[in-house]
């Protein structure tokens, strides 16, 4: 399904430590990526998709600890 690539897509080139940054350039841009990737998850959940994207979204996530 298109919609789940694009949240892979997603996923995949987030920058997970952008909240770490001191430049505000990619705070703004990595903070910008997480909320259209929360969008994207909220959107697919609604449509039947849960088990899909938390799949994907373990996969993808990287863990500060």
């Amino acid at each position: 399904m298109e919609e789940l690539n694009q949240l892979e897509q997603m996923l995949r080139t987030h920058d997970w430590y952008y909240m770490m940054s001191e430049d505000p350039r990619y705070y703004r841009r990595g903070s910008e990526q997480r909320t259209a990737i929360n969008q994207k998850m909220e959107e697919l959940t609604k449509s039947g998709l849960e088990d899909e994207v938390n799949q994907l979204y373990a996969k993808y996530h990287k863990s500060l600890f």
